[in-house]
């Protein structure tokens, strides 16, 4: 798969992660087999979710109809980038002006 889908929220306690395997959950059961969860990550008070995909709009497309009802969406960024490139595109919010993983 051609490019990796970033969701991204601050962290800052336990609560915050067992959302993260909450969210990550859910989505490995609805999006089916066109896009790939493929794992999280936590540190320097950021979690993100990392969704391989060859489609990253249609991709962020189902994550916002699948989280949309989940309090999570309220807090979240949204990237994708080429897997092989380090340029990240901002999906969601908009308005965002920059996106990092650290």
């Amino acid at each position: 798969m051609k490019y990796q889908l970033v969701l991204q929220w601050d962290a800052s306690s336990l609560m915050d992660y067992d959302r993260l395997i909450e969210v990550e959950n859910v989505l490995t059961q609805e999006l089916g087999s066109t896009h790939e969860v493929d794992g999280h990550d936590e540190g320097s008070g950021q979690m993100n979710i990392f969704i391989r995909t060859d489609y990253p709009k249609k991709a962020f497309d189902q994550c916002k109809a699948i989280l949309s009802t989940y309090a999570a969406w309220n807090d979240i960024r949204v990237a994708c980038r080429e897997v092989s490139g380090n340029v990240y595109t901002i999906l969601w919010p908009k308005g965002l002006a920059e996106f990092k993983v650290l």
